[in-house]
This record gives structure tokens, C-alpha cells and sequence, in this order.
């Protein structure tokens, strides 16, 4: 099978030129429809090109944040899972094999943490004497996860010729992608074939599909599925400099299409020195926020479309029922973090009450913070996912009824039905049910 793959692997590269850039990341859109999860690992993200700060400004009301700022940016819980173990031949079972590349599926954005310094050899191992290429674990890395999906195709390709496109449509929504996400990775491929090879259709005569069009399929699949950026650790040791030059020069490289240099080490002085609240000077003399950055860049490869929820279209305020969210759930910052946030020249979540250390709601009486709240929904959510996604955590009753969105603030809110999709024109959004909550009676 090895030899089966480098073979694909050549006579790709003849048709397409360099690997991995025939097709474009941002010409494929993805259009599946759930939120992400919450858990208290943060990427910043500059939601703050909304318009209208002034508005807002002449009648006494800020702008909130439910889990703080840093830079300006609003900070987002998102999910972070180590899969660390991959080792050269993890698709033919060596190491945790098909384990790790399985637990690939869960995400929708890879981050590979490198040892810039090109100290270590593609298992980890420490290498003193002689110096490895991180360029070298980049193309080893990505070649795994494309011949691992190649494999798995390869082995059931007699069924696919006999069931047609329907088959390998379901292959490929295997690796937890709907099935019009997969249709557009199809479309895109049969208009290179067609324009690059002068063949039309090929999705409708699989049988004529060689071992090359198979390789390029899946590449531009794993491209397009697994996107990668690129934490090029250890950035403060000499031998990293050309390195992270050379890599970041020549993006994209081998699926990776961004990358962060960060000094881990030096980050971690920083978060344990003000989360144990010493009174000691601090180690690190300025913080750098690089593992702020490098989620931030991993989020504009497949980015969420960030919802604004509101109780009304003129304040902005948030949504009462989301009250226990913001002052109770796991996702919030610890005392800890925000005394890193704040040492950072950040701001605290708007609903936490530094004199009494803990989450409170606002009075009645005070201004509440506009915008508060954010839902992160994938790309090609519609206006009712929003409206579940509410109703789940707890924050709305009842039936839909009806909703109003705008793009920025000071615009008048504008009907949107409940099969709209959401995005930059409709992330401000207002739903109404037909079942109130206590705090919907007053």
C-alpha cells in the first residue's frame, strides 16, 4: 500500500502542480449546521468591525463581553482536544494508528504544535547533534492523514464503481461533514478536471477514475476538511529564527495555511505567576498573547459565524434568559485567568464583580452591557439553529414566532424568517415565541 500511495502521490503532483494548492481552501463553502460546543479553552476573534460604537455611546450603554477582552477582541470558549501520539505509518496501525487519525474527525480545524527549533525528530525524540527540518514533519503529517483517507476509499472502491456517486458521497460524509459539504468538494474538483484535463462529468463515470484522480480527490478533500495552522513553538531558542522564516514564507505548505511563532514556555511564566496571584515581580516583562493569535488565525480557516443574541433592537441588551449562562456556566474564566486577562490589558467578563470575586447579574436598574452574548454557529446555520441552540441552553420557551435581525448597530431591525441563513447581515438578532419565560411576563 505504501508504494500504492507514493506512486497517487506522483502522478498527482503531474496534474495539478504543487500538491495542495490546485484547489483553493476559501472557494469551497462548507454549509453544515450546528453549534460548537463550549468549553472553557479561549481564541480571540474581532467581531469589532461592528458598526455604530457611537450609537451606542450617546445613550450611555457599552459595549459587553461574556467571557472578556484581550486587545480589544471578544474572547470565544472553543473546543480544544489533544490527539498528540501520530508517528510515521499511524494509517497502517503503527502507534495509536487508525485511533489518532479517528479522533481527527471530531474537529473542524487542526493546529499542529511544531518544535521550530528543529530539535526533535518526527516522533518527539530530542536531537542535539543534528538538526531536523520542521518542513519535514509538516509533509510527513499531512501525508498521513491523506493516505489514511485514501486507504479507507481505496479498500471499498469495487462498491463505489457499482453504486455510483451516492457511495462515495457517504464515504466522505463519514468523516462528520454533511453530505452538501462533500457535493461541494465534488463540484470543485470536477471543474478543475474539466478545465485542467478536458474531462466532464468524471463524478458520473467513477469507472473511469484511475488511481491519480482518486489521490487528487482526497487531497483536495483534506484540504478542504482538515485545514491546519501551524504553532511554531519554541520560538525564543536561536536555531528557530530561519526556520519559522522559511515556513511561513512559503504558506500554504503541505495543508497548512497559517501559522503563529510562540514561545510556550514563556507564556506559562506569564498565566502561572498571575494566577497563583504572587506578589513577586513578574517573570515575563510583557505578554506576548501568541496562543491568543494562533487560535485566532485557526478560527479564520473554517470561522464560526458569530449571532448576537438580544431582548430588543434598540438597547441591545442581552437576553435575561441567558443570565445563568453568564454567570454560572463551566466556559466562564476563573478568577485566575482573569487576573491574567486583566495583566494583559485585557477586560473581565461584564458580568464579573471583581470586589466580591464572582459572577452576579446586573440589577434591574443598571444599564446592561449590549451585545453581550454571542453564539458561535457553523457556516450555513439558519436563523431556527439559532433558535434551538437558545431554546437548549435555556434561554427561550415555546414555539418560534418570529425574529428580527441587522448587520450593525443603530440599524433598524429588518423581519427574518426562520429558514434565512445567518451571517454578517442578520448577526444581530432578535426571536420572539409564543411561550414566555418568567422574565419574558415582566
Amino acid at each position: 500500500m505504501d508504494d500504492d500511495v507514493e506512486e497517487m502521490r506522483r502522478r498527482e503532483d503531474g496534474w495539478t502542480g504543487r500538491r495542495d494548492r490546485g484547489i483553493r481552501l476559501q472557494d469551497i463553502a462548507s454549509s453544515t449546521a450546528s453549534s460548537f460546543p463550549y468549553v472553557p479553552v479561549f481564541g480571540s476573534c474581532p467581531e469589532d468591525e461592528i458598526e455604530g460604537r457611537e450609537f451606542l455611546n450617546n445613550i450611555g450603554i457599552s459595549i459587553g463581553s461574556c467571557h472578556g477582552r484581550v486587545e480589544g477582541k471578544r474572547l470565544l470558549p472553543v473546543k480544544l482536544k489533544d490527539v498528540a501520539g501520530l508517528v510515521p505509518g499511524a494509517y497502517e496501525g503503527r502507534g495509536k494508528g487508525n485511533k489518532f487519525l479517528d479522533d481527527l474527525t471530531d474537529a473542524d480545524v487542526l493546529i499542529h504544535v511544531v518544535d521550530a527549533s528543529g530539535k526533535a525528530d518526527a516522533e518527539g525524540n530530542q536531537v542535539c547533534e543534528s538538526i531536523n527540518n520542521p518542513i519535514n514533519d509538516l509533509e510527513w503529517i499531512r501525508n498521513e492523514i491523506v493516505a489514511w483517507v485514501y486507504c479507507n476509499v481505496k479498500q471499498k472502491w469495487d462498491s463505489v464503481v457499482r453504486r455510483g456517486r451516492s457511495k462515495l458521497l457517504g464515504l466522505f460524509s463519514g468523516y462528520k461533514q454533511s453530505q452538501s459539504f462533500v457535493e461541494d468538494v465534488f463540484t470543485a474538483v470536477e471543474h478543475f478536471v474539466k478545465d485542467h484535463d478536458g474531462r466532464d462529468g468524471v463524478f458520473d463515470r467513477l469507472e473511469t477514475f484511475d488511481e491519480g484522480d482518486l489521490y487528487r480527490l482526497v487531497s483536495t478533500f483534506v484540504s478542504i476538511r482538515f485545514p491546519m495552522g501551524l504553532a511554531l513553538n519554541k520560538s525564543d531558542i536561536l536555531s528557530s529564527a530561519s526556520f519559522i522564516d522559511e515556513i511561513t514564507a512559503n504558506l500554504p505548505l503541505h495543508g497548512c495555511f497559517v501559522a503563529e511563532a510562540l514561545s510556550a514556555d514563556t507564556e506559562m511564566r506569564f498565566i502561572r505567576h498571575h494566577c497563583l496571584n504572587s506578589s513577586l515581580p513578574c517573570p515575563v516583562s510583557h505578554f506576548e498573547g501568541s496562543v491568543w493569535k494562533c487560535l485566532e488565525k485557526a478560527l479564520t480557516l473554517r470561522g464560526p459565524i458569530l449571532v448576537f443574541p438580544v431582548l430588543n433592537m434598540q438597547t441591545y441588551e442581552p437576553l435575561p434568559g441567558l443570565n445563568n449562562f453568564a454567570t454560572r456556566d463551566a466556559s466562564l474564566p476563573s478568577k485566575g485567568f482573569i487576573n491574567c486577562l486583566l495583566a494583559a490589558g485585557g477586560a473581565a467578563p461584564s458580568n464579573w464583580d471583581n470586589d466580591r470575586e464572582m459572577y452576579v447579574v446586573h440589577s434591574r436598574n443598571k444599564a446592561k452591557p449590549a451585545l453581550r452574548d454571542v453564539i458561535c454557529m457553523k457556516p450555513g446555520s439558519t436563523v431556527n439553529d439559532v433558535f434551538l441552540s437558545l431554546k437548549n441552553i435555556g434561554a427561550l420557551e415555546g414555539e418560534f414566532v418570529r425574529a428580527e435581525g441587522s448587520g450593525n448597530i443603530g440599524e433598524k431591525g429588518k423581519p427574518v424568517s426562520k429558514t434565512d441563513k445567518v451571517g454578517i447581515g442578520n448577526r444581530i438578532l432578535m426571536i420572539m415565541t409564543n411561550k414566555r419565560k418568567e422574565w419574558q411576563k415582566q
